[in-house]
């Protein structure tokens, strides 16, 4: 196996990736906006968080079908990217999209290998309704089966990042049943969820495929409406012009760095050149 490569590394071709996508996204008129580690990153870094392993961008459904849409036919011009979601890798885990540099070769410490490599996420957000209560339980239901469909693709049992007791304590059982009904199950649920609830007539919108912070993840579809251009780097990208809205919402006092302890990438994975 080649040398492994650092996280500065990572985030200069995860960055080049992004530029990509962005600059499909701006050519063709797609709503795309930086979201969670990486819109905090812009804001407060003007790049990346310096411990940050990857990058997350959320687009509307409808805009994010379209993109889809359009690299399936357009992508020849970028021979090292590759589209990874549910529809064109059936060994995929996710039920987001991530694109992909062909070049390097991801080795997850508790996942099955499927021919990912350095990779930038994207959110499809879909409509949760009119009401909080509405996009609260229909959000829930989102959660607790990605939740599943995650824990039925991990080779083994790990507590990994959950601190509550209680979930602690029914973390072992929950896992024996997904892996027992196995994540295409979950996955086509999930699929079931999506597109429901139409985007722009929602007062209330979310990424149901992955909604895992409860109500921190349901956000109101006005803050997306309009965007400012903000540097990451050496680049300028779309950021939600509720940047602050937002990011409060999802984090609280953003601005204040996390304890020492706490300043980690949160993916478990090695990279490497192939």
């Amino acid at each position: 196996m080649t040398e492994e490569i650092s996280l500065k590394d990572m985030q200069k071709i995860s960055l080049e990736i992004l530029k990509t996508i962005a600059d499909i996204c701006e050519a063709q008129g797609f709503r795309y906006f930086l979201i969670y580690g990486t819109l905090i990153g812009a804001v407060r870094h003007k790049g990346y968080i310096p411990w940050d392993d990857d990058v997350d961008i959320m687009m509307p459904r409808p805009d994010y079908d379209k993109l889809l849409a359009y690299l399936d036919t357009n992508f020849a011009g970028h021979p090292y990217l590759k589209v990874f979601n549910h529809d064109v890798c059936d060994a995929y885990p996710y039920m987001i999209t991530r694109i992909s540099d062909d070049r390097y070769r991801i080795v997850m410490d508790n996942e099955k290998e499927y021919g990912m490599g350095i990779f930038i996420d994207i959110y499809p957000y879909d409509g949760l309704g009119g009401s909080k209560e509405e996009a609260l339980a229909y959000g829930l239901k989102g959660d607790r089966l990605s939740s599943l469909c995650y824990q039925a693709t991990r080779n083994r049992f790990a507590i990994e990042n959950t601190t509550s007791f209680l979930r602690k304590l029914i973390k072992f059982p929950v896992f024996l049943f997904a892996k027992l009904c196995g994540k295409d199950r979950f996955q086509d649920k999930l699929a079931e969820l999506a597109r429901r609830k139409d985007y722009d007539a929602s007062r209330y919108v979310g990424c149901i495929v992955w909604l895992s912070g409860g109500e921190k993840d349901i956000f109101e579809r006005a803050w997306f409406d309009e965007y400012d251009r903000m540097s990451f780097d050496k680049y300028e990208f779309r950021v939600p012009k509720a940047y602050d809205t937002v990011l409060r919402h999802i984090y609280g006092n953003y601005m204040e760095l996390p304890p020492e302890k706490d300043r980690i990438g949160h993916h478990r994975y090695k990279v490497y050149k192939k």
